[in-house]
């Protein structure tokens, strides 16, 4: 699964967490990738959002801190039933003035035999070239790995512009495609979330999907994909 879920707050700026672990509990995924996470002082105590869902849901968690502020911190979280081998936080290039974003990876070994990395990231929403060069910088370093890779991201891009075309030739798109919107306020074609996998021999996406039952939780829609290894 791969989820923006707007620092905790839905479309109302109510605390959307009740509904995420929702959107969790039916959808059962076994790795998310969430963005937009937060970690806030508020009243003198921590609401560190992403520890909040693991202890709920009783899954593994790594945070990476994209950026932060006098009441805390926010940046992008990873979740998943096996715990993590390694973990790797990147930076990623940007513009002078630019909101600083991050590359988050675990390597996880989901059985005998079978290890991959899963990787998340949120590029830059407000200005185009920041979000094609980190796009281009991610796919650098990414593209030569050993193991299999999958990355859920909000790229904040259409599949018509240039940061996608970064994931072009040496990725599989899981929701190759489809027109289905992942922005709750867009049109047929407004996909600014994503799935992928790094093209593998023994990787292949089998069912991808846009939960759409909670339109209100966020402002976009979680998206998931069924991946298979063999």
């Amino acid at each position: 699964m791969s989820f923006n879920i707007r620092h905790g707050l839905n479309m109302t700026d109510e605390p959307n967490l009740r509904d995420i672990l929702r959107i969790i509990s039916e959808s059962k995924p076994d790795l998310i990738a969430m963005q937009a996470v937060d970690s806030l002082v508020d009243k003198k105590k921590v609401q560190f959002q992403l520890r909040q869902i693991a202890a709920q849901t009783g899954m593994h968690y790594l945070y990476g801190v994209a950026d932060r502020s006098e009441n805390g911190t926010q940046g992008l979280g990873i979740l998943s039933v096996w715990p993590f081998e390694k973990t790797q936080l990147i930076d990623l290039p940007k513009t002078a003035g630019s909101d600083p974003k991050v590359l988050l990876c675990g390597l996880v070994k989901a059985a005998k035999g079978l290890t991959f990395r899963f990787c998340n990231a949120r590029l830059e929403y407000a200005s185009v070239m920041d979000r094609a060069l980190q796009a281009a910088y991610i796919n650098q370093m990414l593209v030569n790995s050993v193991q299999p890779v999958l990355i859920g991201m909000d790229m904040g891009a259409r599949p018509n512009e240039q940061p996608y075309f970064s994931f072009t030739k040496n990725w599989q798109d899981a929701a190759q495609g489809s027109q289905l919107q992942t922005w709750n306020e867009g049109l047929p074609g407004d996909r600014f979330d994503y799935i992928f996998a790094l093209l593998n021999s023994k990787v292949r996406i089998k069912k991808y999907k846009v939960i759409r039952n909670y339109p209100a939780v966020s402002d976009h829609y979680p998206i998931l994909a069924t991946i298979e290894f063999w």
